[in-house]
């Protein structure tokens, strides 16, 4: 038990060193799950420990604690690119039904946060902010398309200085070829990887193939966010990348792998309603069809589409286009 109290008193220290605020005895109490009391015993126990601890006051009167930097150690060359990539891994982990490893990952973001150089805090913590909300959905493994590291970077270096882009852009639908001003807001990452931007020509949100971007390079403009945008709420929408009016999804999965569905994330809107004979019925809503019959294929038809008829009826068809493809009848 005093291992266990000794550990979270570091791991206070760590906190109050890497919050740029401070921590207040509220934050200890939800990070620890304790009492006021023992809250105050604990920071008591850290300012013991390392009397360089600052005590700030805000402005509706609570005191926070921060811990200056280097107290804990000095780690050189760390900026927000590093930091973001690790936040990112420590996502699709948790994403992934890992949370141990998160939760180590997690620890060791937290440290060389708060080792971050006290002139470089400031700039780091700001380039940190954007890049973490626009790289908040990490890529699945498997096959992914081909991108230019020149137009992932400079769409990067454009997110933290809100700076417009210049791109030429392939439409591959039509098969037009265009120069477009964008404002870059963030990336989707899946079997395909997308740009979301705001288009100065559509003067609205507009969702780019990263792979379909011929060239790129930083204009001398610069623009402000819209404030009601989120891109998590925009990529919960749909199913996938695709932007359509969302619609309730409702499928019924076999008793057999009722294991898997289980523990499977669909979407963060899911329901799952359990049958009498064992199967799972998975209930949410959203938007992008093509991609929820791309997903229903590698349950290899242990899935049946309740709603909406719609899709019920895109799944068969693109099933008898496989078919057709395969030189089998369908219903041989």
């Amino acid at each position: 038990m005093r291992l266990e109290k000794a550990e979270q008193l570091l791991q206070l220290a760590e906190e109050m060193q890497a919050s740029s605020e401070g921590i207040s005895l509220a934050d200890i109490q939800d990070q620890f799950e304790v009492g006021r009391r023992t809250a105050e015993r604990m920071r008591d126990a850290v300012m013991r420990l390392f009397p360089n601890v600052e005590e700030r006051v805000q402005d509706d009167k609570t005191k926070r604690w921060r811990l200056r930097s280097g107290s804990l150690g000095h780690l050189t060359h760390l900026n927000a690119d590093d930091l973001s990539e690790l936040k990112t891994a420590i996502d699709q982990m948790r994403r992934e039904n890992l949370p141990v490893q998160a939760d180590n990952l997690e620890r060791l973001w937290v440290k060389l946060k708060g080792m971050v150089r006290p002139e470089s805090a400031s700039r780091i913590e700001t380039d940190l902010e954007a890049l973490l909300e626009a790289e908040g959905h990490a890529m699945r493994p498997g096959p992914r398309p081909k991108i230019e590291p020149k137009v992932l970077y400079l769409l990067r270096e454009a997110i933290k200085g809100s700076q417009k882009v210049l791109i030429t852009y392939h439409g591959r639908v039509k098969g037009d070829i265009r120069e477009r001003v964008v404002c870059p807001y963030g990336f989707l990452y899946g079997a395909r990887h997308y740009l979301i931007a705001w288009c100065d020509d559509a003067q609205d949100i507009r969702t780019f193939a990263l792979a379909n971007i011929q060239e790129i390079s930083l204009t001398d403009d610069f623009f402000v966010r819209h404030d009601d945008f989120d891109l998590k709420a925009y990529s919960e929408r749909s199913f996938g990348v695709y932007q359509e009016d969302p619609f309730k999804a409702v499928w019924k999965f076999d008793a057999e792998v009722a294991d898997d569905v289980r523990d499977h994330l669909f979407h963060p809107t899911q329901v799952l309603e359990e049958q009498p004979d064992g199967s799972v019925i998975v209930s949410f809503e959203a938007a992008g069809w093509k991609e929820m019959c791309w997903h229903l294929f590698t349950w290899d038809g242990s899935v049946e589409i309740l709603e909406p008829i719609k899709l019920k009826e895109q799944y068969t068809e693109l099933t008898h286009r496989v078919m057709k493809r395969l030189g089998i009848e369908a219903g041989s």
